[in-house]
């Protein structure tokens, strides 16, 4: 497993943490533990089946499975995001850094996924893809 990074900036009346790239860890739900603000990067898995298989039909050269296997080693898939979010206690997730980086995956898709597990505000982020 290769190294994730995260960050945490504590203030006098609040606090925030970010996810790097990284597979779903229990310790970045410790690292979040309290926060208001968990940014967290999340992977919609149905979004990047339907790719890896348009390819495929496409032509072009991809193992389903070792691409996939990648996927999920360096990214989390949203609904785990939800999760790590309710077992951190943060008062609000923000989805960012979205994979696939693709526009038709409505926001509410994105925050549904991971309202199954957290149960609070939920932002979808833009900005990094």
């Amino acid at each position: 497993m290769r190294p994730a990074l995260a960050y945490r900036f504590d203030f006098r009346d609040r606090s925030i943490a970010f996810s790097g790239d990284t597979a779903p860890l229990e310790a970045m739900a410790r690292l979040a533990k309290g926060a208001d603000i968990l940014v967290h990067e999340a992977m919609y898995v149905p979004a990047v089946e339907a790719y890896v298989r348009d390819r495929i039909a496409k032509g072009v050269p991809t193992n389903f499975d070792a691409y996939m296997a990648h996927m999920k080693a360096d990214h989390s898939p949203v609904e785990d995001v939800g999760r790590i979010a309710q077992a951190a206690g943060v008062k609000t997730l923000v989805l960012s850094h979205l994979v696939p980086a693709i526009d038709g995956i409505p926001d509410e898709t994105w925050r549904a996924a991971a309202a199954k597990h957290f149960h609070e505000g939920i932002g979808v982020s833009h900005v990094l893809r």
